[in-house]
């Protein structure tokens, strides 16, 4: 690692990242560094999170990583669920507004006082 220029002490300390980054030919491409999230949370609501991660034998970041990836999905799911097409919608709206006629056998199940389903 290069030291700081004399009477400048380094602002980043001597860790093994920039130890390794900081040889020369070492270079970090955009394509392979990771997307950082940042987020806080009360101590308490950690602890429980860093405990429920050393139960399944995995670090808080892959814990915390799969719970928000599956929270994601299921909420795409859900909302994509309750969408329709344009046609869809518009088929029923249509059905709603003019039903048709009743059938005959609609006609004879509603005049019948016991109706097995």
């Amino acid at each position: 690692m290069v030291p700081p220029e004399e009477g400048w002490p380094s602002a980043y300390g001597e860790l093994p990242y920039n130890l390794v980054m900081n040889q020369p030919g070492t270079k970090l491409s955009i394509a392979e560094a990771s997307p950082r999230v940042e987020f806080r949370m009360s101590k308490e609501l950690k602890l429980e999170v860093e405990e429920a991660a050393a139960m399944l034998g995995s670090t808080f970041t892959a814990f915390a990583t799969q719970a928000l990836v599956e929270r994601a999905r299921q909420v795409k799911q859900q909302y994509n669920l309750t969408l329709i097409s344009g046609e869809a919608r518009d088929s029923f709206v249509e059905l709603m507004t003019n039903p048709p006629s009743p059938s005959d056998a609609l006609k004879r199940t509603v005049n019948t006082r016991k109706v097995i389903l």
